[in-house]
């Protein structure tokens, strides 16, 4: 039984699904099933069962496990990086997971900016969609979390909303819709929509804001890129439901109009997250609070510490 093991019995008991483990540590499928099956040899118990759908389910034994083998591979996490700081003495490294939001239009000057005045911490940024750094996050694979999400609650986890990010309403100077400052719901069933791509925040908060005010859009066109959307609508083709937050410069530079959206309450803000048992280690809690309050400067909405 070794850490790979524990890693991989854990990761399936979460995702149920090989493939997704698979793609999650980037390794092959039969890797994953030699190590699971090796593991379940080496113990003599049977950990899983299958499914018709092959989703792979934990036996009672498997759930006892699991308990366990979750713990080990937390505290062997943070042994790691705990012992990394102490062998670098005032250097570190810290792992920080974005979404694309928070990444492209909000973390860059923030990141600058600290890594001027502290270069013995290096911090590594990987970008993903939210839902992939919320469990990044939860597993160990990242130990600070920036993302755009709806309304969020998870007890494992430390929460703070940093900033609002209402979604807006954008068009061409040119749009017809473009002289009238207040638009109505009704206004907008004459027009053509690009949306984002099903299942990004956005669009799901905008099917959500949809079925409230029973209103159906005229989508033409799904794009797996804001920056796309906005370089489309920038060429006066109908409008979108973006981010306020991704909108800044094309508004004030002229390219695009940004309109309130009609009836619409804000779910959607930018979040700080951490695991509720994280261990900091003392260049971690420098940045953490140094982006906690930076965050919350710039247009902040929370004042909890962690």
């Amino acid at each position: 039984m070794n850490h790979q093991q524990l890693k991989i019995f854990v990761l399936t008991a979460q995702y149920g699904k090989l493939t997704e483990v698979a793609e999650y540590l980037e390794l092959k499928q039969p890797t994953v099933t030699f190590h699971l099956n090796k593991l379940q040899q080496n113990i003599g118990v049977q950990l899983f069962s299958k499914t018709r759908s092959q989703q792979w389910v934990l036996t009672d034994a498997g759930t006892a496990f699991y308990h366990y083998a979750n713990q080990i591979i937390q505290l062997s996490h943070e042994a790691e990086m705990l012992m990394k700081e102490y062998q670098s003495l005032k250097r570190g490294k810290v792992f920080l997971g974005a979404s694309y939001t928070p990444a492209s239009y909000i973390l860059p000057s923030h990141l600058a900016n600290f890594q001027k005045k502290n270069k013995e911490v290096y911090v590594s940024l990987m970008v993903k969609k939210a839902p992939s750094i919320l469990d990044r996050v939860k597993n160990y694979q990242l130990d600070i979390g920036v993302m755009a999400y709806g309304p969020l609650n998870d007890p494992e986890l430390n929460i703070i909303p940093v900033m609002e990010d209402e979604l807006v309403l954008i068009m061409h100077p040119n749009h017809p819709l473009a002289e009238k400052q207040s638009i109505q719901l009704h206004d907008l069933s004459f027009y053509s929509f690009i949306l984002h791509e099903k299942k990004a925040v956005s669009r799901l908060l905008t099917e959500q804001w949809q079925q409230e005010n029973k209103l159906k859009l005229k989508v033409m066109m799904e794009m797996g890129s804001i920056q796309t959307i906005k370089e489309a609508i920038a060429s006066d083709i109908g409008l979108s439901i973006v981010p306020k937050l991704t909108v800044e410069r094309e508004k004030r530079e002229g390219k695009l109009l940004v309109r309130t959206l009609p009836n619409y309450q804000n779910q959607r803000y930018i979040y700080l997250i951490h695991r509720k048992n994280q261990l900091f280690t003392p260049l971690m809690e420098k940045f953490y609070t140094y982006l906690q309050h930076s965050l919350q400067q710039d247009k902040g909405t929370g004042s909890a510490s962690h």
